[in-house]
């Protein structure tokens, strides 16, 4: 294959103003089964108004911008600059510039924003990498929560900004180009964790990995729905020169290239990661969209490993409808023995579905 270039608590988070709806099931309501509920979540408990605004630049630290909706024809949408600065309850639209832009910003917190990049073409890819619905670099410990993104080259890319913690995230359709092309991108960004999201790309997408942890070690992807991928080198979830990282529940549909991968990237090495009850399904192994066919011969699980690492762990992992069901885990050498990837329908987790009252 041609490939391009948390193990922590959840911190605290301020009240939402959101609800967490009630199923009819009398089962306890835990991580799993709220996720399994995520088509409800977010339904605000009292509706707000929103301001109408042009591009904001934080000026001071401990900010809060808030309760905004925000129009960039030009530049980024909401700029941060300054630390612990709090963004919450804002819809963005922005055209030529990212959406939230961060740099420096450690101990930001991003909740139940709605951003869209505007500037996309109707369809394919867009026109320059720098229109990311959010874009972090150097902002430790950053929390997202309750993020609705579409449109962006990626929509959430994240550089040297290690213990991110990002949880409910609905994401659509990726637009690129190389490099971007992710719904999610970690960049050197250790620790850090990503959990209870779903990432749907379509047609209209221009993708290259859903999810990709790029040099970025001990890192937890789990609970999330990955669908939909039409690059030739692009993979479901990518964990590229990377040690230690866990991909757990979380299930890789429509997938061409491969649904889940872990391998060196460069001089920088990989090893010791887990998937635990990954699934993928509906995989294909054609040219789509216009773009060429997977360069893999649609495989399912792409595993390497630098020299010494650690095998790479594959646990009550399945599989259903493969367009190459010869084509299943490469290279083995590079897996513990006993690993469990077995054929079995099932039905794939729901997705996120936000909806904010404003």
């Amino acid at each position: 294959m041609n490939r391009r270039q948390l193990v922590t608590a959840l911190l605290a988070l301020p009240a939402p103003s959101f609800a967490v709806a009630q199923t009819s099931t009398a089962r306890a309501l835990t991580a799993t089964s709220l996720f399994e509920i995520s088509s409800k979540l977010y339904k605000s408990a009292s509706a707000k108004s929103l301001t109408p605004s042009g591009p904001v630049v934080s000026n001071v630290d401990g900010q809060v911008i808030e309760n905004l909706d925000i129009e960039a024809s030009v530049g980024n949408g909401i700029t941060v600059l300054h630390q612990g600065v709090v963004v919450r309850h804002c819809r963005i639209r922005h055209a030529g510039g990212h959406g939230v832009s961060a740099t420096g910003a450690t101990n930001l917190i991003l909740q139940e924003l709605d951003i869209n990049h505007v500037g996309a073409p109707l369809s394919g890819v867009a026109a320059n990498e720098h229109c990311n619905n959010v874009n972090l670099d150097s902002c430790a410990s950053t929390i997202l929560r309750g993020i609705k993104a579409s449109k962006g080259s990626s929509n959430i890319y994240v550089e040297s900004s290690e213990r991110i913690r990002m949880s409910l995230l609905e994401l659509h359709d990726a637009r690129g180009p190389t490099p971007r092309g992710q719904n999610v991108q970690f960049n050197r960004s250790p620790n850090s964790l990503l959990e209870d999201f779903s990432a749907e790309n379509g047609p209209t997408s221009w993708t290259e990995d859903n999810v990709s942890v790029f040099r970025s070690d001990r890192c937890i992807v789990r609970r999330g729905l990955v669908s939909y991928n039409n690059s030739p080198s692009g993979d479901g979830v990518m964990i590229e020169g990377s040690f230690d990282c866990l991909v757990e529940d979380v299930d890789a549909l429509r997938q061409g290239n491969g649904a889940f991968a872990a391998v060196p990237q460069g001089e920088a090495g990989c090893g010791g990661c887990t998937f635990l009850r990954c699934r993928t399904r509906q995989t294909y192994n054609a040219p789509r969209d216009g773009r060429a066919a997977p360069s893999s011969g649609s495989l399912s699980i792409y595993t390497l490993t630098s020299a010494g690492a650690q095998r790479h762990t594959i646990t009550d992992c399945q599989y259903d409808e493969l367009a190459n069901p010869r084509n299943l885990i490469w290279d083995l050498r590079a897996v513990n023995p006993g690993w469990t990837f077995k054929p079995g329908r099932f039905v794939p987790r729901p997705p996120i579905r936000l909806a904010f009252d404003w």
